[in-house]
Formats: structure tokens, C-alpha cells, sequence
């Protein structure tokens, strides 16, 4: 019975293109496919809003006070890409988006009043959707082909923060974490793919982003006085956050031919 399934398996057309590409991933082969035809599967990742960040601030305020920041920051995201060629030219298809963010920021002041802060903020978020891409080029596909590609999803997650403060008198802990996150993106791109193989393209690309992001914050604060006597307040507020921007994405597919 096993033998019969996966005969079943490897007799599939689509089945067996998946079949080969984890295998290509799984052992670093190469296999000689034509790279844009009809029917095609069009598999790998791409790389976006990838990037690492710090930075070192300082205030001078003019009643001499001074404060010094210190700011990291770190995003990392990846998008998973499975299509079909409807046409030699024309690729449908779907992503899975995973993205982590983490940020710390640690706040020095030089005001006996307010001797400083510091806040972390982990997130991450989840999106699934379609994509279209379009090849340009005249009867034969050459080494390097410029593309357009437009994108959508939708996806949820979960972000969390915490903050800490302390001053001549009191410190406080701030702490937050985010409930009913809903959000939609959507991007078009303009990009080049670089064909190191037959079947292995490389791309990068410019893109432009949109995200709208919808989340109830639930906070709790406890400052606590002199006496060490705490004082807590929690609640709740609805959040709305629309961005959009430009960035620099880079990935890479298969080209797998029937």
C-alpha cells in the first residue's frame, strides 16, 4: 500500500515538482530546466525589511541639562513564494510573510529629577496572500530579466513592551502587550532577476510598501514612591497605524520546468 502512494506521489506532475525542489534545497543540486514557460513552478524566498540599526544621541538643553540615548534596533523578515507561470511572461502565485522586530532604547539624563529610562519592544507578525509578477522581455529569456510585481496580504501577531524609569523619588514599570492585531499590506516592486543557473534566479528589487495596522493595547503602570508604596494603573486604547515607505527587498527562486 505505501509503495502504491508513493508511486501515486511521483506519477503527480505538480506533486513531483515539489518533490524535486525540496530535494534541490535539501542537497544543493542544480537541475537544467527551462526558466520562464507555461506551467512552470515558481518557488523560493524573499528577503524584506531586513536591517539592524543603533544609534548613540545626545540633548544639550539650554538650563544645562544633557541627556545621552542609546537606540538598537533590529528587523528581520522573510516571505516564502510559491507561483505557476500563466503564461511565459506572467507568474501567479501566494507568500507567507514572517517578520520579528526588536528595539532597545536606554535614556540617560543628567537632571537629578529624572535619572533615566529604559524600554524593549519585541513584535511579530504573520501575513499570507497573493502575489503577480511580470517578465519583461522579446522571444528568448535572457541571463538578467527586469520584472514588476504586485503584492497583498493580510496577517495578525503580537507585539510586547516593556519600560522602566527612575527618578530622585519614584521608578516606574510600564508594560504593554497587543490583543486583536489585524493588519493589511500591499507593495509593487520593480526588480531584476539574475539567472546563476538554468533554474536558480537571483533577485533584487525596489519596492514600495504600504501597512495599515489595527490593535487594542492593553497597559498596566506601577509607579512606586520614596516610602516604597506602589501605585498601579492599568487600561486599554485602540490603535491605528497607517505607514507606507520605500525599500530594498533581495531573494531568490526556482525555476522548475515540467
Amino acid at each position: 500500500m505505501y509503495k502504491l502512494v508513493f508511486t501515486l506521489y511521483l506519477n503527480n506532475s505538480f506533486m513531483r515538482k515539489i518533490f524535486l525542489a525540496l530535494a534541490l534545497c535539501a542537497g544543493g543540486l542544480t537541475i537544467a530546466n527551462a526558466q520562464t514557460a507555461k506551467g512552470n513552478l515558481f518557488l523560493g524566498t524573499g528577503l524584506g525589511a531586513t536591517s539592524y540599526t543603533t544609534g548613540n544621541y545626545t540633548f544639550d538643553y539650554s538650563d544645562g541639562n544633557n541627556v545621552s540615548q542609546n537606540d538598537k534596533k533590529y528587523v528581520f523578515g522573510v516571505n516564502p513564494q510559491l507561483g505557476v507561470f500563466l503564461t511565459d511572461h506572467l507568474v501567479f502565485g501566494g507568500t507567507l510573510g514572517v517578520n520579528y522586530g526588536h528595539e532597545k532604547s536606554v535614556l540617560n539624563n543628567t537632571d537629578p529629577t529624572v535619572v533615566g529610562s529604559q524600554s524593549v519592544t519585541n513584535s511579530s507578525t504573520y501575513s499570507i496572500g497573493p502575489f503577480l509578477r511580470y517578465y519583461f522581455f522579446n522571444a528568448t529569456p535572457s541571463k538578467t530579466l527586469f520584472y514588476i510585481q504586485g503584492d497583498a496580504g493580510i496577517g495578525t501577531g503580537s507585539e510586547n513592551s516593556n519600560q522602566t524609569s527612575t527618578s530622585a523619588s519614584t521608578s516606574n514599570v510600564y508594560t504593554a502587550h497587543a490583543s486583536n492585531l489585524l493588519m493589511f499590506n500591499a507593495a509593487g516592486s520593480l526588480g531584476i532577476t539574475h539567472f546563476v543557473s538554468k533554474s536558480i534566479g537571483l533577485d533584487v528589487a525596489v519596492t514600495y510598501l504600504y501597512n495599515d495596522e489595527k490593535y487594542t493595547d492593553n497597559y498596566n503602570s506601577v509607579t512606586t514612591n520614596a516610602a516604597g508604596v506602589p501605585n498601579s494603573n492599568s487600561g486599554t486604547f485602540k490603535a491605528t497605524l497607517p505607514q507606507n515607505g520605500i525599500g530594498v527587498s533581495a531573494g531568490f527562486h526556482l525555476f522548475l520546468g515540467k
